[in-house]
């Protein structure tokens, strides 16, 4: 049997995983985000859908998807954190309303503040993913969208193997999969969950997956 990835399970953690992550994520070149990608369109495209007044972008880097958002409808209220001070302080040069945060600065914002909160491809590089997703459903008052991989095992992705070669290669540093679906249902009680593929012609790519969060509607009165 041929195994494309090589992933280390939670139990097996580095016990600085969360800090080692940060710092790594936190230092990362910043011209990769700032290109223009098709996947942002997808995102705001499904993030439109809904109609939103005002949005949350996690993880939001130098703010590429805001800067597309705004410019595809400019009365949204638009806003976002990232743990990159250098993407921040970009993204802030362009007029964005966004600031460095990680993800325990998603505690102070009330309930429902946003119409919309969305990351993507952020998830996958956070060791303890569950507080974050509970935090964006909390703070939505109509959808959580969610662009992310899941290869079928939950972890940090080590190794994956190349398309073209067929060779075991590393993986991006602090990269990992996780079961939203089950997270979801362990930590977002009361809504519902839809699932879409999206394939990126990427190693990783090719297993991403875009979760739409939305409230359950209230059961009827008997």
């Amino acid at each position: 049997m041929t195994i494309d990835f090589e992933i280390t399970p939670l139990e097996r953690f580095d016990e600085g995983e969360s800090e080692q992550a940060k710092e790594h994520w936190s230092n990362v070149e910043i011209q990769f985000y700032t290109q223009k990608r098709e996947w942002s369109a997808f995102m705001i495209q499904r993030i439109l859908v809904f109609n939103p007044a005002s949005v949350f972008d996690f993880g939001c880097n130098a703010g590429k998807n805001l800067t597309e958002l705004r410019t595809d409808n400019g009365n949204i209220r638009a806003s976002g954190i990232d743990i990159n001070q250098k993407a921040i302080a970009h993204g802030r040069g362009l007029g964005l309303n966004i600031a460095t945060g990680d993800e325990t600065c998603l505690d102070v914002f009330p309930d429902k503040c946003f119409d919309v909160t969305f990351t993507l491809s952020v998830l996958d590089h956070l060791p303890y993913p569950a507080s974050t997703m509970a935090n964006l459903a909390r703070m939505a008052r109509k959808a959580v969208l969610l662009l992310e991989p899941w290869l079928g095992e939950e972890g940090k992705v080590v190794r994956n193997r190349d398309r073209k070669s067929r060779e075991l290669i590393d993986t991006t540093p602090f990269s990992y999969s996780w079961n939203y679906p089950a997270l979801a249902r362990e930590h977002v009680p009361g809504w519902d969950l839809r699932c879409e593929d999206y394939r990126i012609e990427t190693n990783i790519g090719r297993y991403y997956q875009l979760y739409t969060l939305t409230p359950s509607p209230p059961e009827p009165h008997l």
